[in-house]
């Protein structure tokens, strides 16, 4: 490896572990206490993102030490960006769909929600934008044997405008709801959701920034874009995104003692009151707040 390569290379070495150690710990935390049979859709994806994060940056720790003046690695590593990093943004994007579902039409079923369908439908497109993105990939070694990888203008400026608005399109999304006066999100007992709401906006926000800072970085670079900054940056751009995912699906701080201490007034009340008193409260609480309260609880830790 040249000399001067060697500081960006273990910097970006020491990255990818860094990167490695946060996705097993994520996903130590998000499946420990789970009997993985019982996972549902929403923590399937989030499980899969961790995964793929951890996947990606494995490979990239080790494509990063052996690129130089080899070819094979060198090729290797766009498609490892392409294919992983690819894999990774279509998690986001359907985890994303269906938090835009939780908000806004959790009380119909998926295939009944055209606003649902609408947005599966906006993926399609990403079959397309890979295969020109593999039509159009670089992977050469140029005079002094330095891999350098990266895209054509064609391909990064399709892929940079389809992120901006399928990101800008979801953050809308969540906007809408959370300004409507009508929406599900309104009233006293949707403090959860509105929450959820808030915090997949600010998510989504997150994610189309760091988006757009790595697909501008390929333009920037005019599509030849050294190997250790382009693995560094895809690096960090799946891991940012995956660390926003976990806080995006965790409890607030303050959820867990209020929770505690809702269900110890709640047990007190029932102690003290007469079995036809509970019932007439549960007949207080339509059906839909309760299918929505149910399937709040299962996006969060």
């Amino acid at each position: 490896m040249p000399q001067h390569q060697d500081v960006p290379a273990i910097i970006s070495l020491l990255v990818s572990l860094l990167a490695i150690s946060l996705m097993s710990v994520l996903f130590g935390r998000k499946t420990s206490g789970t009997n993985m049979s019982s996972i549902n859709y929403a923590r399937g994806l989030v499980i899969s993102l961790y995964m793929v994060s951890w996947g990606f940056t494995t490979i990239a720790a080790i494509l990063t030490s052996t690129n130089p003046g080899n070819m094979t690695s060198c090729t290797l590593s766009i498609f490892v960006c392409l294919s992983l990093y690819a894999a990774s943004k279509i998690i986001i994007y359907l985890f994303l769909i269906e938090k835009v579902y939780v908000v806004s039409s959790v009380t119909t079923t998926r295939k009944d929600t055209l606003l649902y369908r609408i947005n599966i439908l906006l993926l399609t497109p990403y079959t397309v934008i890979l295969v020109l993105m593999i039509l159009n990939r670089v992977a050469v070694l140029n005079e002094k044997d330095e891999c350098v990888i990266g895209l054509k203008p064609l391909a990064s400026i399709v892929l940079i405008l389809y992120d901006i608005f399928v990101s800008c399109w979801l953050t809308v999304l969540f906007i809408r709801p959370l300004m409507s006066t009508t929406s599900v999100l309104q009233g006293p007992s949707k403090g959860k959701l509105r929450q959820v709401a808030r915090r997949t906006l600010i998510g989504s926000i997150i994610a189309l920034i760091l988006s757009s800072g790595n697909v501008f970085t390929l333009v920037y670079y005019r599509g030849y874009e050294d190997s250790v900054l382009c693995l560094l940056s895809c690096t960090l751009d799946v891991t940012l995104n995956a660390v926003t995912v976990h806080w995006v699906t965790s409890r607030a701080r303050g959820s867990h003692p209020t929770d505690k201490a809702s269900r110890g007034v709640t047990n007190q009340n029932n102690n003290n009151n007469t079995t036809n008193h509970n019932t007439s409260n549960e007949k207080k609480m339509s059906p839909s707040d309760t299918h929505i309260s149910v399937t709040v609880e299962s996006y969060t830790d």
